[in-house]
């Protein structure tokens, strides 16, 4: 997780450079199509053998391959990565909201407590926001959506399948979803101004990345494997200022914070004791 942490932060600078000079469409489309056709050897390992493992891979590869990059790209290109990585770090949240409708997981009242604060969070940054758009900004929201339902999914369905190859089906399957918003750009990308990310993306990111991930969410679960999140915006924050000279105003910096308090308090990081009430009648 530690090194899905720092792949993943640094992907939203990396990503932002390589989709201002190639389309967001195109530039997934690429960058799944290489995963896939790298992935190939662990595919043939580890394949699908019933038509309900078949249905659930093209869920998976549609909802975090095609969906959710479709919008994360998008929103890196239209606005900060910054302000990306502080909305993205909700999907944490609406994981815990998604398991209590699942019934996988009660809710307190500490869980009403941290949306409350998120969403002043979510208020603030977006309204104050002189770096990026709100349409850039709603599109990082639709992302962190996308990726709790993915979470969800990926953590209810099971599949016999893992790792890389699991990674590499599921952009088989993303990677023909993305085709209705191609828009061709080039053809072919060329220079290293989109190559390098591309590259990037693909090893780091997607084949490193993603394959820990998912390995993380079956070993120990989603809700535990998403309080590494809240480790990226920070890093992105940071890798943003210093290469693209992001810079994040006051009521930015307060609704990231107030973003990043919320789904602590939300999942209980921080526990709240009632008052007047003894611990042994807890």
């Amino acid at each position: 997780m530690a090194l899905v942490v720092l792949s993943w932060g640094l992907n939203y600078v990396v990503t932002k450079i390589g989709v201002g000079h190639y389309p967001p469409a195109d530039f997934v489309f690429w960058r799944f199509l290489a995963t896939a056709v790298l992935t190939v050897p662990w595919m043939m390992r580890q394949y699908p053998t019933s038509l309900v493992a078949v249905v659930k891979l093209l869920i998976l590869g549609v909802t975090g391959v095609t969906l959710y990059q479709l919008s994360f790209t998008t929103a890196l290109h239209d606005t900060l990565a910054a302000n990306v990585a502080f909305l993205f770090d909700l999907s944490p949240l609406m994981t815990l909201v998604g398991q209590r409708l699942m019934r996988l997981r009660p809710s307190g009242p500490q869980m009403f407590l941290g949306a409350g604060i998120s969403l002043i969070g979510v208020l603030l940054l977006v309204g104050a926001s002189t770096g990026g758009t709100i349409l850039g900004d709603g599109y990082a929201l639709l992302a962190a959506l996308l990726w709790a339902l993915f979470t969800l999914l990926t953590d209810r369905f099971h599949l016999p399948i893992s790792g890389i190859a699991l990674t590499g089906w599921m952009s088989v399957f993303g990677t023909i979803g993305i085709l209705p918003w191609m828009r061709w750009n080039q053809v072919v990308p060329h220079g290293m101004d989109i190559w390098g990310p591309l590259a990037y993306t693909v090893v780091f990111v997607t084949i490193m990345g993603l394959s820990l991930w998912q390995n993380a969410v079956m070993a120990v679960g989603g809700g535990k494997a998403s309080l590494y999140l809240y480790v990226i915006p920070v890093i992105a924050a940071v890798a943003g200022w210093i290469v693209l000279g992001e810079k994040l105003g006051l009521l930015e910096g307060v609704g990231a914070v107030l973003i990043v308090l919320g789904v602590t308090v939300a999942e209980g990081v921080w526990h709240f004791r009632r008052v007047g009430k003894h611990p042994a009648a807890e």
